[in-house]
């Protein structure tokens, strides 16, 4: 834990925290932004902007269709990384009826990888000798609908993109869909490294939020809103970046 983020919790260690927002994550890594075993870049935003008011927050990581469902259900308060995608189900920032880019969390690209000795090409529009369906993770929903879009066949096979990449390797895939930084780290690992690459340009590029169930919005909307517009001025702090300078990878 950083120096900075330290200081903050002793600062408001005082204070009886009003809330304790429990928040759901993906169970896989999504780096740099959130991780199942510890806190990434956006975990610890969430964290600074509810001290900062007094609140608490208890992070929980499962599969993302499960975190959807939980949260839809009221058995989570909210979901961290909805993509501006899938936000229909819960409650978000919003301006003028829409989502609200200015307080959106982060902001990422999709890309498509495929087989480093592959002969598929990608245009930005269409894809030249696709055997298979774009493989991708289950319950992305933001590469499912792009992919439609694009009238790309895709097929949700695996729990992870290290399974999608050996599937690709071992010719079970031709091409898997994926997020830029996550794309990243899979071609420096040394399992992987000179046996994929990235087809450019990106697939596309989405907000992603920190999302609420509709429930605990009702109940705790004022706190939301005020949680929504700190992370916003968080983010640009020194202490912030201090924080996540400091914390594992």
């Amino acid at each position: 834990m950083s120096r900075a983020l330290i200081l903050l919790l002793l600062a408001f260690g005082s204070v009886a925290a009003a809330r304790d927002f429990r928040v759901c994550v993906d169970a896989n890594d999504w780096p740099p932004y959130t991780y199942p075993d510890h806190d990434g870049t956006l975990q610890v935003l969430v964290r600074m902007a509810a001290l900062a008011q007094g609140d608490q927050v208890s992070f929980t990581a499962l599969p993302w269709r499960r975190c959807e469902v939980d949260v839809e259900r009221g058995l989570l308060d909210a979901i961290l990384g909805v993509p501006s995608a899938g936000l229909a189900p819960f409650a978000y920032p919003r301006a003028g009826g829409q989502p609200d880019p200015a307080r959106s969390i982060a902001t990422t690209d999709l890309v498509l990888m495929r087989r480093a000795d592959s002969a598929v090409t990608w245009d930005g529009r269409s894809l030249a000798g696709l055997k298979q369906g774009v493989v991708f993770v289950k319950g992305y929903e933001e590469i499912r609908s792009r992919l439609a879009e694009l009238g790309i066949p895709a097929t949700e096979d695996y729990h992870n993109d290290e399974q999608n990449v050996k599937a690709i390797i071992a010719g079970r895939a031709t091409v898997m869909a994926t997020y830029a930084d996550e794309a990243q780290r899979l071609l420096v690992d040394p399992r992987f490294k000179g046996k994929i690459e990235i087809l450019l340009p990106p697939l596309g590029r989405y907000d992603y939020y920190l999302a609420f169930a509709p429930a605990t919005y009702a109940r705790a909307g004022r706190d939301i809103e005020t949680l929504w517009d700190a992370m916003v001025r968080i983010r640009d702090t020194a202490d912030y970046r201090d924080a996540i300078n400091d914390m594992p990878h």
